[in-house]
């Protein structure tokens, strides 16, 4: 087989193989995006991959302190450093998720029931897919947000202080922030930290509203025993 033929081949196979392990948004996902992100994403345009081009990407970091919603909802970290693998990464409008994270609707019983890690994931990985989208205003690209992963460092961790809008922070801290309100809203739609994060975020995502927190028993916690006393406070 001429070489021109055999790459072809290859191509074809590949991009069938990356067809076959991609979906779009469902319909839960979609009201969810339109809840935070609003008319600004496109979820027509967005899709998620199980499995291809991610995979036993670990990487280290020093423990997080359990100040965020993020770390209250799960074990206290300890040790001089935490090893930890890739959940999920952007490239363009397409999610790619690794096989333990991937769920075939992240949203499946939402309203009614609310897994708020698979939540949360969705939430922070489609902030990155509207920062493409918006590109023109958020200047992103994929190789801006990859050089912001520094071995040793964590790129999640933010700050708010006053007089910080948004699009000051990096692009991780970005979708750590919208990661953060969705963990806020659902457990503490009234607490300060909450209050905070809306006023941030809301200037580029009209719909962020104040509804309804939903009940503690509907709410799945991907670790039972945590201590939510004053989060978000």
């Amino acid at each position: 087989m001429p070489a021109t033929l055999s790459l072809n081949a290859c191509l074809l196979a590949c991009m069938a193989l990356l067809a076959a392990c991609t979906r779009p948004l469902a319909p839960q996902e979609h009201d969810f995006a339109m809840a935070f992100h609003g008319a600004a994403l496109d979820t027509r345009s967005v899709r998620l991959n199980r499995g291809t081009l991610i995979g036993g990407i670990t990487r280290q970091r020093p423990p997080r302190p359990q100040i965020a919603c993020r770390e209250r909802i799960g074990p206290p970290e300890t040790g001089p450093s935490v090893t930890t693998s890739t959940a999920a990464f952007v490239l363009f409008e397409t999610i790619f998720i690794s096989r333990p994270w991937w769920r075939e609707n992240y949203l499946r019983d939402w309203p009614r029931k609310l897994r708020l890690s698979d939540a949360m994931l969705l939430a922070h990985e489609l902030t990155h897919v509207w920062q493409w989208q918006q590109r023109g205003t958020t200047g992103y690209s994929p190789l801006a947000a990859a050089a912001e992963h520094r071995p040793g460092g964590d790129p999640y961790l933010f700050e708010i202080v006053p007089g910080r809008r948004f699009l000051d922070f990096p692009y991780e801290q970005q979708a750590a922030l919208l990661e953060e309100y969705v963990c806020c809203r659902t457990l503490a739609p009234d607490g300060a930290r909450t209050e905070r994060l809306r006023a941030l975020l809301a200037p580029h995502f009209p719909p962020l509203r104040r509804p309804e927190a939903l009940p503690a028993a509907r709410v799945i916690l991907p670790y039972p025993q945590a201590d939510l006393e004053d989060v978000c406070a």
